[in-house]
């Protein structure tokens, strides 16, 4: 994507957000409602 290089810090920034937003919200969902308590180790797989 092009943009100029003072915005690519803000740009990175926005595009990890939403990408760990789609993974919060899908693990969040194979754990289930009730939620689970995930040790370091688990949460790194």
């Amino acid at each position: 994507m092009r943009c100029l290089d003072e915005h690519r810090v803000l740009l990175g920034g926005y595009v990890l957000h939403d990408e760990a937003d789609h993974w919060w919200a899908n693990a969040k969902q194979r754990l289930g409602a009730g939620g689970a308590f995930i040790t370091w180790a688990r949460f790194k797989r």
